[in-house]
């Protein structure tokens, strides 16, 4: 009798662990149906610009192009012609793409549509800035972007990408061409961008800078400028993270920012310029030391962004040929997927409860 009361007794202490395994499971289960659901981040963003002002056609460079991997192209620049005098209503406000024609343009765009991306006009540029800012200065933005409404739905554009770059010109009137830019592109599902740097933000209102997009950080120096600036956009400016593209350049600056080469002309001058961030001493430009990313430092900043929403590019036409492209190790960054989490196994969540 004893030795079956003991069998007896220990069968029930088994049910009754089991009983209470099922219970735990069942809380747990609970537990984790109530916890919010992970959203997952958006795709980083990969936008170039491509401009239309070095003598290229841009119908015939876009198809040497690898646009495998791309998000946006942003067409650079589309400006209304000078005004003779003061800007005024009746000025000529239609918008052109330094010279190139209707053709190539369309041209441009179905090409990259067919590749899957999206084509804005950026319009101003440094420089170029002051075709724009004549109009939003005389208090003309709504005809101005009626303007320019009509020059992006001919064309079949995505959108409109905003590049002011004089603090002296911006405060309330870029504001004005902010909201008329959105007020009009937004209902017709286009995108309104800008590019932006921290020497610009004193004179841009935070109602303007909130409303776009996404921004692309001009930042073309070392990768802790970088980070301080990206920093700047989503800590100080309450920017959502992955509505902040990192700009990279593929240009080298001298040291007083006077002279810019492509990164394909720093690398014929100096073969082994790709393993470092900084040449000089040799025929280019009487020996004068430029500054520009390397590949490694492209590797870093790629991931910098890739924590953000993704990199900008100016421009495309400055990069090197295979095997030191930087486009390639800027697609490579973003493709690399991040490790995912390790799913709790069985037995694992058992240990967790003691059984």
């Amino acid at each position: 009798m004893r030795s079956r009361a003991r069998g007896y007794i220990s069968w029930r202490n088994v049910g009754f662990a089991c009983l209470m395994a099922a219970a735990l499971d069942s809380v747990a289960a609970a537990w984790q149906a109530a916890l919010p659901v992970p959203v997952s981040s958006p795709a980083p963003l990969l936008v170039g610009y491509l401009p239309a002002y070095k003598g290229a056609g841009l119908a015939s460079a876009v198809q040497g192009l690898d646009l495998t991997g791309m998000t946006h192209l942003n067409l650079a620049f589309g400006n209304p012609p000078k005004c003779g005098h003061s800007c005024t209503s009746q000025s000529d406000m239609t918008f052109s793409l330094n010279g190139e024609s209707s053709s190539d343009i369309d041209a441009i765009v179905a090409t990259a549509h067919a590749a899957g991306v999206k084509v804005l006009l950026s319009i101003g540029g440094g420089g170029g800035d002051q075709l724009i800012i004549q109009f939003y200065n005389a208090g003309l933005s709504a005809p101005l972007v009626a303007s320019l409404d009509r020059f992006v739905r001919a064309h079949r554009l995505d959108g409109v990408d905003l590049d002011i770059e004089d603090p002296s010109n911006m405060g309330a009137p870029y504001a004005a061409l902010v909201s008329a830019l959105v007020s009009t592109f937004h209902p017709e599902g286009k995108l309104v961008t800008a590019a932006v740097a921290k020497y610009l933000q004193d004179s841009m209102p935070d109602s303007a800078l909130h409303q776009f997009d996404f921004i692309s950080v001009m930042n073309y120096s070392s990768y802790d400028s970088a980070a301080t600036a990206l920093r700047f956009y989503a800590q100080d400016k309450k920017v959502p993270r992955d509505e902040i593209v990192l700009g990279v350049p593929f240009f080298a600056s001298n040291s007083g920012d006077s002279k810019e080469e492509d990164y394909r002309t720093i690398l014929t001058a100096y073969p082994n310029a790709w393993k470092v961030d900084m040449v000089g001493g040799g025929a280019l430009d009487d020996g004068q030391a430029f500054h520009y990313v390397g590949e490694s430092t492209m590797a870093r900043e790629t991931q910098l962004g890739k924590e953000y929403g993704g990199i900008m590019i100016w421009e495309m036409m400055g990069d090197a040929d295979a095997p030191h492209a930087l486009l390639k190790i800027i697609k490579d960054g973003l493709e690399k997927s991040t490790p995912a989490t390790k799913n709790c196994s069985c037995d694992e969540t058992a240990k967790k409860h003691g059984y």
